[in-house]
Formats: structure tokens, sequence, C-alpha cells
């Protein structure tokens, strides 16, 4: 099963970005780009809360 660690290291990211992202936390300012690489790694790496 993946982490948010996990997500966060193939995306090049940090944890806390992976998790605020992925809790569609609109407050953070991430580009376009890396919010859909952080969701393309979650769903490759079947990622589930």
């Amino acid at each position: 099963m993946a982490t948010i660690k996990d997500i966060a290291q193939a995306a090049g990211v940090s944890s806390a970005t992976v998790s605020r992202v992925l809790n569609h936390d609109q407050s953070m300012s991430v580009s376009d780009e890396t919010r859909k690489k952080i969701f393309a790694v979650a769903e490759q790496l079947q990622y589930k809360k």
C-alpha cells in the first residue's frame, strides 16, 4: 500500500504538499502541473486514503 511519503518521493515534492493536494486544500498555491503529477503518481501507486 502506497503512503503519502511514497507519492512525495516519486513526484519530487514534500509529503506536506502531497497531503494538502490530495485533500483538495485550495489555500495552497501549487501549479496545475504539480497537482496533476501528484494525482497521477497516487493513481499509479494505487494510493487509498
